[in-house]
């Protein structure tokens, strides 16, 4: 095995820097790839940055270990919420934390701030309800009506907790990454020489 597939392979086990750091995806996503990662992972071919154009929940990107990333998707709402965590964690997790509570965990609450991120512009708070709908709507799916609006309904779970210490190591990887809310087209045109593409 070569060294980066050596250290690609080492990168699958989460990463934890103390008691509260983890390294691993945070958000339910439909078509993730987390349960096949110990199978891609070690075959990414050498290069100091991974290029994924469908970034979801980062699954692959987060258990690889290159020097930079170039993320991007076509989710305004995903890529916006990876910002404000790369930029200011803490106040991502102190808005998303307030609505963890059993009151939020209820249809009638659920419908409220649905109604509520629907109608938010661009801000920590959306990002927050954004983890918030993910983590409390049917299955995790993250799908939007014909006018943009989120429409995926209530999943009824028991006891949702946020995902606070997955969501601080993000942020630290974070900090090797590029974001950017553009097509696949639009982010194999940015890859230079070098570059590893992910294109599953």
């Amino acid at each position: 095995m070569s060294s980066q597939a050596t250290q690609s392979a080492l990168a699958l086990e989460p990463i934890v820097d103390d008691a509260f750091v983890v390294r691993k995806p945070f958000l339910k996503w439909a078509g993730n790839k987390n349960r096949v990662k110990h199978h891609i992972v070690p075959r990414l071919p050498e290069g100091k940055r991974l290029v994924e154009p469908f970034a979801g929940s980062c699954a692959i990107s987060l258990a690889s270990d290159f020097d930079s990333y170039l993320i991007a998707d076509a989710n305004a709402d995903l890529i916006d919420m990876y910002q404000f965590i790369k930029v200011d964690v803490d106040a991502v997790i102190e808005a998303a934390e307030g609505l963890f509570v059993p009151r939020n965990n209820e249809a009638e609450a659920f419908y409220e701030l649905r109604l509520e991120f629907n109608q938010a512009v661009t801000s920590v708070r959306k990002s927050a309800l954004f983890i918030y709908l993910n983590r409390h709507c049917f299955n995790g799916l993250c799908r939007y009506n014909a006018s943009g609006g989120f429409n995926v309904p209530f999943g009824r779970y028991s006891g949702p907790t946020c995902p606070s210490r997955e969501i601080l190591g993000f942020s630290e990887f974070a900090q090797r990454c590029e974001f950017h809310h553009q097509s696949f087209e639009e982010t194999f045109a940015m890859a230079e020489e070098g570059d590893v593409r992910l294109t599953i």
